[in-house]
């Protein structure tokens, strides 16, 4: 096996597996904490890493040189599309359904992993104007 696919493809692949057999599973119960659904937090968390994963993965390839250049933009996409198939994917679930607060929850998760490395990006390279 490509020891380029395994270290960089690979992760996301099995990241998305794990969704997809959890997803599948009747009925998890999370309890709530205060006001917060502990759900919606693990949704939050799990697509933030499922993005981080994305991007490396996308951003680590040579096949498509166009959405290597632009890897955050298309692993947000990815991200936020993967949460939609994965609400899908509940909808039919004995015991689950499909959820717009969860996919809010996907989606903040990848917009703020993006948001937070499109920041750092531009931050690093702002000029030190105290010399």
């Amino acid at each position: 096996m490509n020891k380029h696919f395994v270290r960089y493809q690979l992760p996301v692949i099995l990241w998305a597996v794990i969704i997809f057999i959890s997803s599948s599973i009747p009925r998890l119960s999370l309890p709530k904490i205060g006001f917060v659904a502990v759900d919606k937090v693990v949704h939050f968390f799990i697509f933030l890493m499922f993005c981080a994963l994305t991007h490396r993965a996308i951003k680590f390839q040579s096949r498509y040189p166009l959405a290597s250049k632009y890897s955050l933009a298309f692993s947000m996409l990815f991200t936020i599309l993967y949460g939609m198939i994965d609400e899908g994917h509940q909808y039919f679930v004995p015991g689950r359904d499909a959820s717009l607060l969860d996919l809010a929850a996907d989606a903040f998760g990848a917009l703020l992993y993006v948001g937070t490395l499109w920041a750092w990006s531009r931050f690093k390279h702002v000029p030190d104007e105290s010399r």
